[in-house]
């Protein structure tokens, strides 16, 4: 069984994934794919250097992540340049997860799922959901200001069209039990 996970910033995607990945699945973070690029992958740090110039890597020689979001999340022209460099180098890594998982069941976090028609790739996608002033604090605990936050959340799809197309919608909007109760009730169903 291959899942995929989707939501909108700050909707509590990696919890749920953490949830999973309790129950055994084989699960898949592409943010965790993102930062270890970010921070350890030559080629995708010359990529961006050339892009953004040395003012984007700190001087142990990784990309400053802060000061590459500050850049991309108000310049759709410099965030799609990024994603050209880092798509690809995510998506190999969670389709050599994904080949590599035999029949073990896989779940695939990926925030952009329905926004590159990646969907279709996956029998199933699961759409994390909360409401917008909790996805606010969620991102101000993380130390993001509300006008970036809005920003990113701008750039992303309205996460009700997000839960129309998903197949199924887990909310995250009680407590960490109410969350708990509703991923088990999906792994009951999908096995």
């Amino acid at each position: 069984m291959k899942v995929a996970l989707t939501g909108g910033i700050g909707c509590g995607k990696s919890f749920v994934l953490s949830l999973f990945g309790e129950a055994g699945w084989l699960t898949v973070d592409c943010d965790a794919i993102a930062r270890e690029l970010l921070t350890r992958d030559a080629g995708t740090i010359d990529a961006v250097r050339e892009l953004f110039g040395e003012g984007a890597i700190l001087p142990e020689g990784s990309v400053n992540r802060a000061e590459v979001a500050r850049r991309v999340f108000h310049d759709k022209e410099a965030l799609a340049k990024l994603e050209a460099i880092l798509h690809p180098r995510i998506r190999a890594g969670w389709e050599g997860a994904l080949a590599a998982a035999g029949n073990r069941p896989v779940i695939v976090e990926i925030p952009l799922l329905f926004e590159k028609n990646l969907e279709k790739l996956f029998g199933i996608s699961v759409c994390v959901s909360t409401a917008a002033e909790t996805q606010l604090v969620r991102l101000a605990q993380r130390g993001v200001g509300r006008s970036d936050a809005l920003a990113r959340m701008a750039r992303q799809m309205p996460l009700a069209r997000k839960e129309l197309l998903a197949d199924a919608v887990i909310s995250n909007n009680g407590n960490k039990d109410f969350t708990r109760a509703q991923v088990a009730h999906f792994i009951r169903q999908a096995q």
